[in-house]
């Protein structure tokens, strides 16, 4: 609890009529001292100058000098009273004793006498006793021609009128002063009311402010004091602070819509961190499959390889029966039963060698279908790296990393899709390889048919037969030749899948470490949402401390 103080009224009096009334007090005081002393003296002066006029009036004057007359003359003229004395001794007076007397022939004190008569000078003072009375005095000597003392003129007032009448003065110049004093007094009783009363009214601008109201007012802005600047500054005051305030209240709506909007963008950021995620687990789905597929390829590949090695083992078993054929073509006439079986056996291997044939193609088509399987994994792959990077893009600056990965990984799905493609145009060329070997085998499968025809006329064919044979064998040679590029082929083939499977690999990798930065993302974004949600209470708070201020 504050202690209670006087106030600013009281204060103010007290400031200012305090000092005055004691300076006042002082000053009566010192000036009643000084002026009683300073009047009494005067009033000597007087008395001395009176004297000298009545001596000079006893110089000069035709009257009868026993008879008084001269001495009340003068003190009608000026109320002192007046005595010449002849010597030492009082020959005329103005004086009156109580019982109505006047002290004539009486002498004068012998302090007067020693200081006028026999020293010649002036004497002055204000307790002398003159006819049994105390008087104020004054005593100047009365000289001859020739300048020898002969007498004193005196002039005096007894002294208690005289100090009635200084302390009547005194009494006057004290009331004067007291009257100064209470018009001051009520002078700063009034200013001191007009200062408290614009105090009070600055002190209400003041409170208002204080409670949110900017009202300005006009009491007291025209006084040319230090009260009208300060009104003219609360005035200014409340005009910058409404603009400041108005500001504020701008500020703090633009940024409740920010915080909103940040919200939002926060909530929108979210959902497509939430469909790259479910795009990337996809596509980690996706590298899951498309490594499957290569397994897949790798075995098909292996069984290509196989019959690969059967057509060379069966070419070679050919090229073996084409000898002893050609061999036996000059014993034809006793061997024709053995050749009759060789050319089935021909016949079964050339079928055996067409079906090899025909396994080829389809592994072949089942490599191309892969591949082709393998061409749209990587288009979509593209395509999903595609709209992450438009993702990325939107995202900003947090969408830097998982832009780089998105690049990379549109990467990758252009390799594999290069890669693929060169293994298409691989297994396209082995399919035409394949197509030729079958052809081939045809061939050998009708030349045959056409020795088994002519069993009959071996004779008559035998040469046809030799030629047949020849022919038989370079056929043999060719599918060799065949069985020699499939298995370089096969070689490329391997090489590109294992390539495949590399990159498959790295994809999958990629994939998780795209996910992963995608749960490092999300929970920025959360973190993000977070702090839009504190910014936005920060605003609804900064709305709810601005309508204190009533505007």
């Amino acid at each position: 609890m504050k202690k209670k103080s006087l106030s600013i009224k009281v204060q103010l009096l007290l400031m200012s009529i305090l000092p005055v009334v004691i300076i006042g007090i002082v000053l009566l005081i010192v000036i009643s001292t000084k002026l009683r002393s300073g009047m009494m003296d005067e009033a000597l002066e007087g008395l001395m100058a009176s004297a000298e006029m009545f001596k000079e009036q006893i110089r000069i004057t035709d009257m009868d000098l026993t008879t008084n007359q001269l001495e009340d003359e003068c003190k009608a003229a000026t109320g002192y009273d007046f005595t010449r004395f002849e010597g030492d001794t009082r020959a005329s007076t103005s004086v009156v004793k109580a019982d109505g007397t006047r002290p004539v022939g009486t002498q004068a004190s012998a302090e007067v006498v020693e200081a006028v008569l026999k020293r010649g000078e002036r004497f002055t003072s204000g307790k002398t006793d003159v006819a049994g009375k105390e008087y104020c005095v004054a005593y100047t000597p009365i000289k001859d021609d020739k300048g020898n003392i002969t007498g004193m003129a005196f002039a005096g007032k007894p002294t208690e009128e005289m100090e009635a009448l200084i302390s009547k003065s005194i009494l006057s110049i004290v009331l004067i002063g007291a009257g100064i004093i209470i018009v001051t007094i009520i002078v700063v009783f009034f200013l001191a009311n007009r200062l408290v009363a614009a105090v009070s009214r600055i002190n209400n601008v003041i409170n208002r402010l204080a409670a949110g109201e900017f009202e300005k007012t006009d009491d007291e802005v025209n006084r040319g004091d230090e009260l009208g600047e300060m009104m003219h500054s609360s005035n200014a005051l409340i005009d910058v602070l409404t603009n400041v305030i108005d500001d504020i209240k701008s500020i703090s709506g633009s940024l409740r819509d920010k915080a909103k909007d940040l919200s939002d963008t926060s909530s929108q950021l979210s959902d497509t961190t939430d469909g790259i995620s479910s795009a990337v687990q996809d596509m980690a789905s996706g590298a899951v499959e498309q490594t499957e597929s290569i397994e897949k390829m790798t075995h098909n590949v292996d069984s290509l390889s196989q019959a690969i090695r059967t057509v060379a083992e069966n070419a070679e078993s050919l090229a073996s029966s084409a000898a002893d054929m050609s061999t036996a073509s000059q014993e034809s006439a006793r061997a024709l039963e053995q050749l009759s079986d060789n050319m089935d056996a021909m016949g079964t291997a050339v079928a055996e060698i067409s079906a090899t044939m025909e396994d080829t193609n389809a592994a072949v088509k089942n490599v191309n279908e892969k591949v082709d399987g393998i061409n749209n994994i990587a288009s979509q792959t593209n395509l999903l790296a595609l709209n992450a990077s438009i993702e990325a893009a939107r995202a900003g600056e947090a969408g830097r990393g998982f832009a780089v990965v998105a690049e990379e990984i549109g990467s990758l799905a252009n390799e594999s899709s290069q890669t693929a493609d060169e293994i298409k145009n691989e297994m396209s060329h082995l399919l035409n390889q394949a197509e030729r070997a079958s052809s081939k085998a045809e061939e050998v499968s009708n030349i045959g048919n056409n020795v088994i025809r002519v069993l009959g006329e071996t004779v008559e064919k035998i040469n046809t037969l030799i030629e047949g044979v020849t022919s038989t064998v370079d056929g043999v040679n060719n599918i060799s030749a065949l069985t020699e590029e499939c298995d370089a082929s096969k070689v490329v083939i391997v090489d590109a899948i294992s390539s495949l499977s590399a990159i498959s690999e790295e994809y999958a990798a990629s994939t998780e470490e795209t996910s992963a930065s995608m749960e490092e993302i999300n929970a920025n974004i959360n973190t993000l949402a977070g702090s839009a949600e504190e910014l936005m209470t920060v605003a609804h708070k900064l709305d709810e401390d601005l309508e204190f201020f009533k505007l």
